[in-house]
């Protein structure tokens, strides 16, 4: 391809052309931009450079070519980074929707707020009001005198004789498995580097300008961070 033709797709910021893997590999070998101001002074003698060379003469022109491949690589793996975190996202908030709503659940989480504060009668943990979704793991590490049932068993067997009803709380959370395989951390990691780059985004729509009419990053560009801020907010 001959290298006036990759200058104009970058500039026209061309779909079309442009790919992931054709934007990775320039923004991987790309000379730092000292040495592309350095080229500039050899287009003169441009028949008689290397290749690389003359390649780094025709994009030398392009400015602020390194911050504009970045935005246009996030572009064009926008849509597929939402898509892979989307389903993510909607299973832990219909687990957490659906944990809120289920009067069964709420009851048993009463049943062992009842049973912590018989337990803990005369003690500086007494007449609780609440206590951390992670005390329910401590369930079943709190066993009898002859270690042969546990706490959970004793819940489980109260609720079986005498609130049935609390038992059909796994029947409102249908999520909670799926969400439960979810990385809390490798999602608000990933979340995180999206809104890094929309903040680069915005920062270089702001202050990228060219009065070349082939320049259509910011017009382009614009559009794009318009319709990425509109999904984010989705």
């Amino acid at each position: 391809m001959p290298y006036e033709e990759i200058r104009r797709m970058v500039m026209e910021v061309d779909e079309d052309q442009l790919t992931e893997p054709m934007i990775q590999n320039l923004v991987k070998h790309l000379p730092e931009q000292e040495k592309l101001n350095a080229l500039v002074r050899f287009k003169s003698e441009y028949a008689n450079l290397s290749e690389p060379e003359q390649f780094g003469v025709v994009m030398s022109g392009v400015k602020h070519l390194r911050p504009r491949l970045n935005s246009i690589l996030f572009k064009l793996q926008f849509e597929e980074q939402v898509n892979n975190l989307r389903p993510d996202i909607m299973a832990v908030n219909a687990a957490c929707d659906e944990m809120r709503k289920s009067k069964p659940f709420s009851r048993l989480l009463e049943l062992i707020l009842l049973m912590g504060n018989y337990m803990n009668a005369g003690s500086r943990n007494a007449q609780s009001f609440g206590f951390n979704l992670s005390s329910l793991c401590k369930l079943k590490d709190t066993k009898s005198t002859d270690q042969k049932s546990t706490l959970l068993h004793f819940l489980v067997e109260i609720c079986e004789e005498k609130f049935p009803e609390v038992l059909k709380f796994i029947d409102d959370l249908q999520h909670v498995d799926q969400a439960s395989r979810v990385s809390a951390e490798n999602l608000e990691k990933s979340l995180r580097q999206m809104e890094k780059h929309l903040l680069q985004l915005e920062t270089n729509l702001g202050t990228f300008s060219s009065t070349d009419q082939q320049d259509l990053f910011h017009k382009k560009m614009a559009i794009s961070f318009l319709a990425l801020f509109l999904l984010r907010q989705k």
